[in-house]
């Protein structure tokens, strides 16, 4: 199975300033690479707008979606009604014949206890992958992890680490980087929008270049790597 995830999109309003003038496009080079690529999923892990929760942009990203299965879950700057809405419910989980797929709500800045609760139940048969917005362990000393954290990413990494999740894939923090943590790894997606250095104390934006996560899984092996575009 091939997964896309893109995160963090930050869509602004087409009256936004020019700080912001390269964000659609960012974003129309994410879909027009998964659309050459055809992956069996892509997966948009939360933040699709700059103006929070504004619909109008979620019905553009909506209308230049490629022709793939999509799953949008939302993050802390989205409405999740206005995403179940546009884009339909999101599963809290999914399988398939040679994984299972995990898609839990992070938009309150916690993990809920009742989606906790979940991954103590999860099937072991196959690779576990857990999608979320927030990253469940703080990543780097910089001003993400001091002021932006999952209120609760202790505890989320507790749950996990004794579940059967074996690698979890999230944004929020506007970087790159893979952590192993105790019992999952973890990937950190980058934003299509900008890009915040994750060991400044004080909000710092470094250089970037949009990209797109693809996530592999074959005979029971997760490999995955970030392609720029």
């Amino acid at each position: 199975m091939k997964i896309h995830q893109i995160t963090d999109l930050h869509v602004p309003d087409e009256m936004s300033d020019d700080r912001f003038v390269h964000v659609r496009e960012n974003v129309l080079r994410q879909f027009r690479f998964t659309e050459r690529e055809l992956p069996d999923l892509l997966v948009i892990s939360g933040d699709l707008t700059m103006e929070d929760g504004s619909e109008d942009c979620c019905q553009w990203i909506s209308q230049n979606l490629p022709d793939v299965p999509v799953i949008v879950i939302p993050g802390n700057h989205d409405d999740p009604r206005i995403i179940e809405q546009v884009f339909g419910p999101w599963p809290t989980q999914k399988k398939y014949a040679n994984c299972n797929l995990v898609f839990l709500d992070t938009s309150s800045d916690e993990l809920p206890h009742d989606q906790i609760s979940i991954l103590g139940a999860l099937d072991a048969k196959h690779p576990c992958l857990l999608f979320l917005h927030h990253p469940p362990h703080l990543i780097g000393s910089g001003f993400m992890s001091k002021n932006q954290p999952l209120l609760n990413h202790s505890v989320a990494a507790d749950a996990i680490a004794v579940s059967v999740v074996d690698h979890v894939f999230c944004g929020h923090f506007h970087n790159a980087a893979t952590v192993s943590c105790d019992g999952f790894e973890l990937h950190l997606t980058p934003s299509p929008a900008f890009q915040i250095a994750l060991d400044s104390e004080s909000f710092t934006m470094e250089e970037f270049q949009p990209a797109v996560r693809t996530i592999d899984i074959e005979s029971g092996c997760v490999s995955t790597e970030l392609i720029y575009v």
